[in-house]
């Protein structure tokens, strides 16, 4: 069974920020689990490459659900 997005975006935000410990859901504040706007441009860069997308670098997802609905958006045009 593929994996799905959110799956894929988490296993990438845990992997930038070694949040191995930390149960992520939609509604999880990125801030909350220590993810700054430094970090979120390296998840941003790094869901880019491993979905072969380009995210407006306006994007700032507050949460992980938004920065799911984000990628989702983008592979769906």
């Amino acid at each position: 069974m593929a994996e799905s997005t959110f799956d894929r975006v988490v296993s990438i935000l845990k992997d930038q920020e070694g949040l191995d410990d930390v149960e992520l859901t939609r509604d999880t504040n990125l801030a909350s689990v220590g993810l700054d706007s430094m970090a979120t441009v390296e998840a941003v860069m790094a869901c880019e490459d491993e979905f072969g997308i380009e995210i407006d670098p306006e994007a700032n997802p507050q949460t992980v659900g938004e920065f799911v609905d984000l990628v989702d958006g983008l592979l769906k045009k």
